[in-house]
């Protein structure tokens, strides 16, 4: 995969990418790559390993933990994967305990007494302690049922295309009739793509978030750039269509100045249909 240098670069990209942080330019070349070159797909998914093991490890930043709580987990199977991850960790932490070491006893003549280097390499797994026994049996069982859930979790991911589906969003209400647009999301649909109209495009970058109708925030879009659809004007967010169950949502668009500071544009309501 090139040189060392090169491939640093690349694993902190990865992790950039993963986290959100990455710029929609660089995402979009990485993403490429990532269909054609198989040791960077590895590299991806070895990112998303160590990325979980750091999150639930406490390891990571409070920047990355924000990164990994709006962007990251946006993705029900890496969601599945982090429950998977805990459950085992909890297991493996509760059934840990040191083995009590036994005063030794007084040495007596006695048939010839089994030492370790005459175990059975398959004694380690078989223990005589039923204990460690059972212990040992309900970790294997639990990796191998996560075995079959990464199985078929990589299986599902190349099996076929994501499929995005886009729509446009206009702020305020409908000029058609004032009604609140409607989203009817297609069942197979994996992505939705909100296409947020622009008045004028006055900003660098754009921040925008979707929200439920209890003012709950459903997903986070950072450093958004705003694109040519059309002939329109828009700052695409995608979200996974999972997240959208049906009811009243609305996505709010802000803009950020070149100093930094946020300032609020315009709101864009929508409704979820029954999928």
């Amino acid at each position: 995969m090139g040189s060392l240098k090169s491939q640093i670069h690349t694993q902190k990209e990865i992790r950039q990418y993963l986290l959100g942080t990455l710029s929609p330019e660089r995402a979009a070349e990485l993403e490429e790559r990532l269909l054609l070159d198989s040791e960077i797909y590895q590299e991806l998914l070895i990112a998303e390993d160590e990325l979980i093991d750091q999150f639930i490890g406490g390891e990571v930043s409070p920047a990355e933990r924000d990164g990994v709580e709006s962007h990251f987990l946006r993705d029900p199977e890496r969601r599945k994967q982090l429950d998977f991850a805990r459950i085992l960790r909890s297991y493996v932490s509760a059934n840990a305990s040191p083995t009590p070491v036994s005063e030794p006893a007084a040495q007596t003549e006695s048939p010839a007494v089994e030492t370790p280097k005459n175990r059975s390499f398959w004694s380690l797994f078989f223990p005589r302690n039923p204990a460690l026994a059972f212990s040992l049996a309900g970790a294997l069982a639990l990796i191998i049922v996560g075995g079959v859930w990464l199985a078929n979790r990589l299986l599902n991911r190349t099996s076929r295309p994501q499929i995005v589906w886009a729509v446009e969003l206009t702020p305020g209400l409908q000029r058609d009739g004032g009604e609140i647009k409607s989203l009817a999301i297609p069942v197979n649909a994996d992505t939705v793509r909100l296409e947020l109209d622009l008045a004028e495009d006055q900003y660098q970058t754009y921040q925008a978030e979707v929200l439920d109708i209890d003012g709950r925030s459903v997903t986070t879009g950072k450093n958004l750039k705003a694109e040519t659809t059309n002939g329109r004007r828009i700052v695409p967010l995608d979200l996974e269509a999972a997240l959208l169950s049906p009811g009243n949502y609305r996505a709010k668009l802000s803009g950020q100045s070149a100093n930094g500071n946020i300032e609020s544009l315009d709101t864009y309501p929508f409704k979820v249909l029954r999928r």
